[in-house]
């Protein structure tokens, strides 16, 4: 599912308007996605991946809006980060996701509602054994 087709479903928006000038964001496409707000747990999740080639196309749905996401996303290569339940990145997030190159968008859905949207339109769960 495009980018562009998420920010429509989900009423999102991208907070880092900054990186459409690197690459073509609004196209970029993204099948596997996972939620987690422990960072701890992001680690622990990929690092147990039996295919890593999946992240390249992967999300994190996190309501967690602080450089601690960012800095673990950009550790995991994680391409995007979707911020849930309303939660407002400040400037330095946002500075840090365009930084590491990585899109940032931001919902009022909940993370469990966002994962079943997303879920309900074909996008997969990220899983240690695929």
């Amino acid at each position: 599912m495009k980018i562009s087709e998420i920010i429509k479903i989900l009423n999102a928006q991208i907070y880092n308007l900054e990186i459409l000038d690197e690459f073509d964001a609004l196209n970029f496409e993204v099948n596997y996605a996972f939620s987690a707000d422990l960072m701890s747990d992001t680690l622990f999740i990929l690092n147990k991946l039996s295919d890593t080639s999946k992240v390249s196309q992967a999300m994190l749905i996190t309501g967690l809006a602080t450089t601690q996401s960012i800095k673990t996303a950009e550790i995991v290569d994680l391409p995007v980060v979707l911020l849930a339940r309303g939660k407002i990145p400040a400037r330095s997030v946002i500075d840090q996701a365009n930084d590491a190159g990585i899109i940032l968008l931001g919902t009022d859905h909940t993370v469990f509602n966002v994962s079943g949207i997303l879920y309900e339109k074909g996008v997969k769960g990220l899983t240690k054994d695929g």
